[in-house]
């Protein structure tokens, strides 16, 4: 079984409020959706079973996006990561690209953008 052949898509954020945003958006068009605060509770997630996809905030308390999008790459290399930040500086695209990250989106998120994304990866496999 491939890594990311598992249901569901990861979101990782240490704002609440943007976890059960995005959580409610998914779960409203059908996708299943697990969350984690930080990206230790991440990693034990994508040791415990396989996701279609993460979704990671850049940053967090303790590890940010880029070292998560390293370690999990390491867990899942076929799983999907996407990035999502707040502070767009030119270097970020090019950092989340050697961290093994598909894609970044700025925040506040564009729902529909995201979306649009997620699904084109998913339907990809």
């Amino acid at each position: 079984m491939e890594e990311n052949s598992g249901r569901g898509i990861l979101v990782v954020d240490d704002d609440r409020f943007i976890l059960n945003l995005v959580i409610f958006f998914f779960e409203s068009v059908g996708l299943e959706v697990h969350c984690a605060a930080n990206g230790e509770e991440a990693l034990r997630k994508i040791g415990e079973r396989p996701y279609m996809l993460m979704i990671t905030d850049l940053n967090m308390p303790g590890m940010d996006g880029l070292e998560l999008a390293r370690k999990a790459r390491l867990m899942a290399p076929s799983m999907p990561i996407l990035l999502g930040t707040g502070s767009v500086s030119p270097e970020i695209p090019c950092l989340a690209l050697e961290a093994g990250i598909d894609t970044v989106f700025t925040k506040p998120y564009n729902l529909t953008e995201v979306l649009a994304t997620v699904q084109r990866r998913i339907n990809a496999e």
